[in-house]
């Protein structure tokens, strides 16, 4: 994004005036600046130099000389290019003017339609960002949101250079799924590039780095060690080949390496704590690549929203960031912020872990005294901790255990609480037992010790998970005041912060999120708030469904299973399949499916799986499939045309409730205060999230189904799911789904 300095990637532009025959197929492009490319032409005696607007194709000579031009001789011609008429002729008068130009004159020679909704969200972002306020967007799908602000960032980094304190900053895009920092990096920005440097408006290209967690990267010491010990006989030869090819390339992103298992990736993957003691430091591929990604000279910088919120916390204690010093942030997919602060601001203490680190510290030989000491410290810990595990599992109530809860609520009674005091001290203990040589784990002893700590006050909302699976048992927790904490570090820096999804808001109010993201200290006119609803003819492609006559849900109910499976079977057959049945939990999944295939003997039938991951492309690959699916598939699944176009919602997406919801339900006197506040807007967005699936773009048409009664018309939600979902016909039937589709879907359809 400078505009003042000479790119020499001059290849694209050079054969764009090539093409357009204003200068001779035998010249050379020295560098572009704005608009502007210098030309290098040979007569046999001289070399000459002439600029060329390669927008307008204005031209002028401007000198020869006996040799070829030096580097050193660039920024003289630069100050000679800038004087002339036709240089920078496109240059807009400030940062509104240049996007206009952008989406209205630029994109459409790319093929892009110009929408109005994405010019005024472009712009919003652009101002939002120069007067460093914290916007909130609910933007629906099919608008261009990412287009938009990508636009504004580098607009605004543009004009920014412009002030008299500049000082080159990135900006940080933050979004929750790693597909969408690909299509940053890989697509949005290299195309957006291209497009402004071939139209005058940036002279280099836009740079931007992918920032995750060093689990994700490879450590050549570790990868080498490991390959050593392995048996190529008894390794699977695709795996081995895999760690093979891993070596040779030097590439460092596990995320690029195939045919690597997960167990292999944990093997080779970069431990931190190993780091500072390692004598290749200095040289190590990762740490050079760290060193060059904390660099402020990238314009971009991209990651998810737990590594950012790791940066926020290390910057709160003083220590080393993660970023470097940023200018403004960007959350994209903001609605799962809060899900990645209640992971960063949380605590868990692991069974195993605990276990193994006690097993690493053990000495192998005791026959010192204080190797005795230390191996009977570190087995009294695991003692310990397999009795406080099985305490805090005997005190979940028989009735929790689900196959749809991870998490299990679960009391800290007084003799726990004796216990986990003892291993408090048992590991301090530890700690000045160890010899020189084992002080490499004092950092994974404290990281222990700080986490059981945690337990030991009541700030704390607290629960199990995995409490039957012995030795994997965990426990967690997170702050009762957690909105609070996170709003603090969120919003006290005064920069620019710009929040968008496409589920932000609740019938364009956003007070649910701004309660859950700690802005009640936020004064008002800091936030600026905006929704575009989407561009897509709901009314014309979409129907929705809502029969009257439905039981009231109830799992354990075997008549409400016999009614929901009769009811999805011939939805089904008015759809000719191409269905997606959304569950909001296993159970229900598992029994419809079971009665649904009985009915529909002769048609494909995919049931999504806790880990299988291979449904949803099955599903992508079908003709006319039914897929029976929940948790992912409610958002940020992309299955565009007609293989989904019928949506079964078979019951509002309420949260399972779960110790967290409990104590915020215990923060309100009034039961419907806590359901208007917190319940039917968590539900609402996650029921927008799941209709979002259905139609994805301007030709997609189809069928939304919900089956459960209290979003009927004398439902006690009606009025809120219509709010809350596009403007679309209302089917009275299946009749009508079947009469629908047949006039909007071609014949092969229903083979």
């Amino acid at each position: 994004m400078d505009n003042i300095q000479a790119n020499l990637y001059t290849k694209d532009i050079l054969n764009k005036v090539i093409g357009e025959k204003w200068i001779a197929e035998n010249s050379t492009g020295v560098f572009i600046i704005k608009d502007c490319i210098l030309i290098q032409s040979f007569t046999g005696k001289n070399y000459t130099y002439r600029v060329v607007n390669y927008v307008t194709g204005d031209q002028k000579y401007l000198f020869y000389k006996r040799h070829v031009m030096n580097k050193n001789e660039y920024e003289s011609v630069i100050e000679k290019i800038k004087t002339l008429s036709f240089y920078d002729m496109k240059q807009a008068s400030d940062g509104t003017e240049m996007i206009d130009h952008i989406l209205r004159d630029i994109f459409p020679k790319y093929g892009f339609v110009v929408r109005e909704e994405q010019v005024e969200l472009s712009k919003h972002i652009y101002e939002n960002m120069k007067e460093r306020n914290i916007s909130l967007s609910d933007i629906a799908v099919g608008l261009g949101k990412t287009h938009a602000y990508l636009i504004a960032a580098i607009v605004h980094s543009i004009f920014e250079r412009k002030g008299c304190f500049y000082k080159q900053m990135p900006i940080v895009i933050t979004t929750s799924s790693i597909e969408l920092q690909r299509s940053i990096i890989k697509e949005y920005i290299p195309e957006i590039s291209k497009m402004l440097i071939e139209n005058g408006i940036i002279s280099s290209p836009i740079t931007c780095v992918l920032r995750k967690g060093k689990e994700n990267y490879v450590c050549e010491n570790r990868l080498n060690d490991y390959f050593q010990s392995l048996d190529s006989k008894r390794k699977p030869s695709s795996e081995y080949k895999g760690i093979q090819k891993l070596i040779q390339s030097r590439n460092i992103d596990l995320a690029d390496a195939e045919d690597i298992s997960g167990y292999d990736k944990r093997k080779i993957n970069v431990k931190s704590c190993q780091c500072m003691k390692c004598s290749k430091f200095k040289t190590c591929a990762f740490q050079q690549f760290m060193k060059q990604a904390r660099k402020s000279t990238y314009h971009f910088q991209i990651c998810n929203h737990n590594y950012y919120l790791a940066d926020l916390l290390k910057r709160k204690d003083g220590r080393r960031s993660l970023l470097p010093d940023y200018q403004a942030v960007i959350i994209d997919e903001a609605h799962k912020l809060m899900d990645a602060a209640n992971q960063m601001y949380g605590t868990n203490i692991n069974e195993h872990e605990i276990n193994h680190f006690m097993k690493k510290i053990s000495p192998t030989h005791s026959k010192k005294k204080s190797q005795k000491e230390l191996k009977n410290l570190t087995s009294e810990v695991m003692a310990l901790n397999q009795m406080f595990f099985d305490a805090l599992t005997e005190q979940i109530p028989g009735n929790a255990f689900s196959d749809d809860t991870e998490k299990y609520p679960t009391a800290i009674t007084l003799r726990m609480m004796k216990l986990l005091r003892k291993m408090v001290f048992t590991i301090h203990e530890i700690s000045k037992k160890m010899s020189y040589t084992e002080r490499q784990f004092l950092i994974d002893l404290k990281t222990v010790l700080d986490g059981l700590k945690v337990f030991l006050l009541d700030k704390s909302i607290y629960w199990m998970e995995n409490p039957k699976a012995k030795g994997q048992r965990m426990l967690s927790s997170i702050p009762k005041n957690i909105s609070d904490e996170l709003g603090q570090d969120l919003w006290t820096a005064k920069k620019s912060m710009i929040l968008t999804s496409g589920t932000l808001a609740v019938d364009d109010d956003f007070s649910y999120i701004k309660h859950q993201l700690g802005m009640k200290s936020v004064v008002d006119f800091k936030v600026k708030e905006l929704t575009k609803s989407s561009p897509y003819k709901y009314e014309e492609n979409c129907l929705i469904y809502i029969p009257n006559r439905m039981p009231f849900p109830n799992t354990d109910n075997e008549e409400y299973i016999q009614a929901i499976s009769r009811e999805i079977s011939n939805l089904i057959d008015a759809s000719n399949g191409h269905a997606l049945v959304l569950f909001t939990s296993y159970k229900p999944l598992r029994l419809v499916f079971q009665q649904v295939k009985e009915m529909q003997v002769n048609r494909q039938l995919i049931a999504m799986n806790r880990g299988r991951n291979t449904a949803i492309d099955e599903f992508k690959n079908s003709q006319n499939a039914v897929l029976f699916a929940t948790g992912s598939m409610w958002e940020g699944v992309n299955i565009p045309g007609d293989v989904l176009s019928h949506l079964i919602i078979v019951k509002l997406p309420f949260p399972i409730p779960d110790p967290i919801s409990d104590y915020e339900k215990s923060l309100y006197q009034d039961m419907n205060e806590y359901l208007k506040s917190v319940l039917i807007p968590q539900m609402l967005i996650k029921l927008r999230q799941g209709v979002g699936r259905l139609i994805r773009s301007e030709t997609d048409t189809g069928v939304i189904s919900i089956l459960d009664v209290r979003a009927s018309d004398n439902g006690r939600y009606h009025q809120d799911v219509l709010d809350a979902l596009p403007k679309c016909r209302r089917a009275e039937s299946i009749d009508d789904i079947r009469g629908f589709l047949i006039e909007k879907k071609d014949e092969a359809f229903f083979d």
